[in-house]
């Protein structure tokens, strides 16, 4: 079990030399009020937000179809998967090897872990309230960061990926020493004083879910949310460098290193798949069939400032205020890794799911900005 392999890990943190980067580990006995930039205030998400399997109107599907033969152009991905969907049709298309039909969501996989674990929070099983400590022993801090911290990343640790030896030597590593990386460099801030953005979070997200599921988070996923939904398209992959029928992430950019295999990422990334199974999740996510109206409204009650202006983080989701005119709102979740990138996104004022993933290292949000702005009708002729 992770758990027992990690009593170890976290004893040779404890006695390793500290790795300083930057700033000066933080010792924290409690929670501090948050004091980074202004949050956004939540979205009106929709009451429900279904989709229609039936074919989008043919002139729309012609203006998609143009819009992806541009977007393979841009991108020349050797792979990729798209689709659009409303409540009123459908439309897909997708170029990945017959034999490795799967596309790698990265990231964009952390809301499936948010899910399980505001399941959990709905059968009064936990809280998100609750200390890491009473989970995993000895984490910086453990004793004042929450299971809500981890969820939306206010928790201070450091994210193990960024570790220098860590990316000199990529591989699979479990949790337990991803942890253990993290712990050697302490904590970068009080937990709820800030946000920064940590993979570390979701290992031990993965960690909670083993303990008070009894399973581990790849079966908690099939069983709690791909098998009752019959999402047929859609594996959390296996530990270590196995992908079986993934389209493997490849990158051409200097310095990020080898491309990343999928199973490497652990509960950080944990979902491949078509983009058609990855936009039916959402719609059951915000239509209330996977966790109740108030759970997922409370999802994007608290929303940080992330990396790029307009970018906001809940639990598990993200908002994007997109410029454009009129204004959009996105929510939803990206995915990046070396070789693989993925948004999947509601647009809040075309009521349309667009969702992407793709290998190589285009953007997915700009393939999912093309297909959103197809969906119009074009201005009449004069």
């Amino acid at each position: 079990m992770i758990l027992v392999a990690w009593a170890a890990a976290i004893a040779l943190a404890q006695t390793s030399p500290l790795i300083v980067d930057g700033y000066r580990p933080v010792r924290c006995a409690a929670r501090l009020p948050y004091a980074g930039p202004p949050r956004r205030d939540p979205p009106a998400l929709p009451a429900s937000a279904p989709i229609s399997t039936a074919p989008l109107p043919a002139a729309t599907a012609k203006r998609l179809d143009a819009a992806f033969d541009r977007i393979l152009s841009a991108t020349a991905a050797r792979a990729i998967s798209v689709t659009v969907a409303t409540a009123n049709g459908s439309w897909s298309s997708d170029r990945t090897p017959a034999d490795r039909p799967a596309l790698y969501w990265a990231s964009a996989g952390k809301t499936f872990i948010a899910v399980v674990i505001l399941q959990l929070v709905e059968e009064k099983r936990l809280s998100l309230d609750a200390a890491i400590e009473d989970f995993v022993p000895g984490v910086p801090n453990g004793r004042a960061i929450t299971i809500r911290d981890l969820l939306q990343h206010s928790s201070g640790l450091y994210s193990a990926n960024e570790d220098a030896a860590a990316r000199a030597a990529p591989r699979w590593r479990s949790a337990a020493e991803n942890i253990a990386i993290a712990g050697r460099h302490g904590a970068m801030f009080c937990p709820g004083a800030a946000w920064r953005y940590s993979n570390t979070n979701y290992d031990l997200l993965g960690l909670v879910i083993e303990k008070v599921d009894g399973r581990d988070y790849r079966s908690a996923i099939e069983s709690r949310i791909l098998h009752p939904l019959g999402l047929t398209t859609l594996k959390v992959p296996g530990s270590g460098d196995a992908a079986d029928g993934i389209a493997p992430p490849i990158t051409a950019q200097t310095g990020a290193g080898p491309a990343i295999k999928p199973g490497w990422a652990g509960a950080a990334g944990p979902i491949a798949g078509s983009a058609k199974d990855m936009a039916r999740f959402w719609a059951a996510l915000l239509g209330g069939n996977v966790l109740k109206p108030a759970t997922v409204a409370e999802m994007f009650g608290t929303l940080y400032p992330m990396f790029d202006a307009g970018q906001f983080y809940g639990l598990g989701v993200m908002t994007v205020d997109v410029p454009s005119t009129p204004a959009q709102t996105w929510i939803g979740h990206f995915g990046g890794a070396p070789g693989a990138n993925a948004v999947v996104a509601y647009s809040i004022e075309r009521r349309a799911f667009v969702a992407v993933a793709l290998t190589g290292d285009s953007s997915a949000a700009a393939a999912a900005n093309a297909l959103f702005h197809a969906l119009d009708e074009p201005p009449p002729v004069p």
